[in-house]
């Protein structure tokens, strides 16, 4: 995807840096990253800062994204922006509540499991 970076920081995490519009013309393209991303890795983070535009077909990837994470004993969060209409987006729709976010990649990335708090432990 032309409006996606992959990258790996970390063993076991991919981060999905996003750019530009995420709207139905990528949601078929960007649901298969999330899920392939999602049963081979530990932790998955989604970065909106850069975004400038989602609709409510990305914000309804995320919910699957996050549902496949917890079914498969994995991590998804979401990387906040700064971009006005995205925040809006996410905010109005309910997500930060549902989902895990995370405002740094820092931040994000401290979510990842390690040996004393494996996946499922629930710490």
């Amino acid at each position: 995807m032309q409006d996606v970076e992959l990258l790996r920081p970390l063993d076991n995490t991919a981060v999905l840096a996003l750019h530009g519009e995420h709207d139905m013309a990528t949601r078929e393209e960007l649901a298969r990253l999330l899920s392939d991303e999602i049963c081979a890795n530990d932790l998955v983070v989604v970065d909106v800062s850069d975004a400038v535009f989602v609709d409510s077909s990305f914000l309804h990837n995320l919910v699957k994204a996050d549902r496949l994470a917890s079914a498969r004993g994995s991590r998804f969060v979401l990387q906040m922006g700064t971009a006005r209409i995205v925040r809006s987006a996410i905010e109005f729709s309910g997500l930060l509540d549902v989902l895990a976010c995370a405002s740094s990649r820092e931040e994000a990335l401290s979510q990842a499991p390690t040996a004393d708090a494996p996946i499922g432990s629930g710490a």
